[in-house]
């Protein structure tokens, strides 16, 4: 077998080891068995008394929306690693994923755990870092076509770019005026 055979059928293998670990992560949110607490004695210690990884897994277990949501974006990230054409925005969408389950792994786990949960994210996110390598060249290409001649349509004067941060900061009362019916409309659903 050649060299450049057994190295594309290693960045295969690192695929599906993350395709596996995606699906099982966003499964085990999806059908809401993988946060909470389930040690009531755990939950009546004061607050204070109560190490940060119940305190995250406790919150992060009472959300719902959390659990199917983020249940769904990792199943996403395992199924575009699976096929060749969306293997690379699989793979990016993967790295931002990994990297904040790392952070939160880093703040909330090690005081129960230890570090072996952040070894295991910093062990994947290495995998998902080595296929973006592997595919270096089409990632390079994807980028300069991004970022090549972006620019408004139009031209505008310089002191308009004095003035656009104020407008930035004046279209967040435009939003929330907009978005008030629907702020309504949820408040009337919830209660």
């Amino acid at each position: 077998m050649k060299k450049e055979k057994i190295i594309d059928f290693g960045v295969l293998a690192l695929r599906w080891y993350l395709v596996f670990y995606m699906i099982s992560y966003g499964w085990s949110k999806l059908t809401l068995s993988q946060f909470g607490v389930h040690d009531s004695s755990i939950l009546e210690q004061s607050i204070k008394d109560i190490d940060s990884f119940y305190v995250a897994w406790h919150l992060y277990g009472r959300s719902t929306f959390f659990n199917i949501s983020t249940g769904i974006l990792e199943i996403i990230c395992g199924i575009l690693l699976i096929f060749n054409r969306t293997l690379l925005i699989g793979a990016l969408l993967v790295l931002s994923v990994l990297t904040q389950i790392l952070i939160i792994d880093i703040a909330f786990t090690t005081g129960v755990f230890g570090f072996a949960l952040p070894i295991r994210i910093g062990g994947m996110i290495l995998a998902d870092l080595l296929i973006l390598f592997y595919y270096k060249e089409k990632i390079i290409i994807a980028w300069k076509n991004l970022t090549n001649k972006i620019s408004t349509k139009f031209k505008y004067k310089w002191w308009i770019y004095l003035i656009l941060p104020i407008i930035g900061f004046l279209m967040d009362f435009v939003f929330a005026i907009f978005t008030t019916p629907i702020k309504m409309l949820l408040n009337w659903l919830g209660s």
